[in-house]
């Protein structure tokens, strides 16, 4: 899977100024931590997001 294919995660937590996020289609592999400045607007623990080409978007 490459940068260019959807990846959906949910967001675990949010600590300070990153989320870590857990990607939906490989629920073992280890967390994502993803800075708040590259995720949309109004997530919250339990939001998900989907990412293409390291660009965010809510679902």
């Amino acid at each position: 899977m490459g940068y260019a294919d959807p990846v959906n995660y949910t967001v675990v937590t949010i600590d300070g100024d990153y989320a870590m996020l857990q990607n939906e289609s490989e629920p073992e592999a280890p967390l994502a931590q993803v800075a708040l400045a590259l995720l949309p607007e109004g997530i919250s623990d339990g939001s998900r997001v989907q990412r293409i080409l390291l660009e965010y978007t809510l679902l």
